[in-house]
């Protein structure tokens, strides 16, 4: 039987917040002088840290968003699995597709979808209605897992760049989907233009998977799916 807590994401990104909580709790014997260089972030300089730290808060509301909503699951990994290495992944242009609230795509280890250091894969996908400058629509962010993970052998620092390997994006309820895929930020290892593609075509695939077109009609819950255009430079 899978363990579900070290399979899908949502429950491994809850043992490994808990273990980074543990390493910056400072204990009672310490004392005010020492207190920052004991957290363990020691390792993570001051302006990777607040972007990383912006990246954390932004996946943590996801994360809650999705345990708010029901905790769906769309387990892609038996379709995706025979897809590994694929570059040309298509999916036809399809009449606006309807999805849940908020709802997390799980790829896992078995689609390949390595990052260039071959230390991360592209686990998943949360998604998350929401706006941006007032513009309805899914915020969603790609998420990787590590192989040979031992939690309890690494500091606060290894614990954040772990959670914060992700690339985060917004899918306006007006446009593409491939839209929002020019303003995509977050980690530079899942952010790479050639590895992006990949986890595109990917999330489309999943996308009309995940659609329901037996639920009530919301034009501003719903996304759409164009032919692919070259990704151009991201900003």
């Amino acid at each position: 039987m899978t363990n579900t807590h070290d399979h899908y994401h949502p429950y491994r990104f809850q043992r490994i917040a808990q273990a980074l909580t543990h390493r910056v709790s400072p204990s009672q014997d310490r004392s005010a002088d020492n207190e920052v260089a004991a957290t363990g972030y020691e390792g993570v300089q001051s302006l990777e840290f607040n972007a990383r730290l912006h990246d954390y808060s932004l996946l943590i509301q996801a994360r809650k968003a999705w345990f708010d909503h029901g905790r769906q699951i769309v387990d892609m990994s038996a379709i995706l699995a025979p897809l590994a290495g694929a570059t040309d992944i298509s999916t036809s242009e399809l009449p606006p597709l309807r999805i849940p609230e908020s709802f997390y795509v799980h790829f896992g280890k078995e689609a390949e979808i390595y990052t260039a250091d071959n230390a991360h894969f592209v686990d998943g996908v949360y998604f998350m209605h929401s706006r941006q400058q007032g513009v309805p629509g899914y915020r969603y962010i790609m998420v990787c897992g590590c192989d040979g993970l031992k939690i309890d052998e690494l500091d606060a620092g290894e614990l954040l760049r772990i959670q914060t390997t992700i690339a985060i994006g917004f899918a306006s309820a007006t446009q593409s989907f491939r839209a929002g895929s020019q303003t995509l930020f977050g980690d530079p290892l899942v952010c790479d233009d050639d590895l992006m593609e990949a986890i595109l075509q990917r999330v489309e695939l999943s996308l009309a998977y995940s659609a329901n077109v037996g639920m009530p009609i919301d034009i501003e819950k719903e996304v759409h799916l164009a032919a692919a255009a070259p990704l151009g430079p991201r900003h």
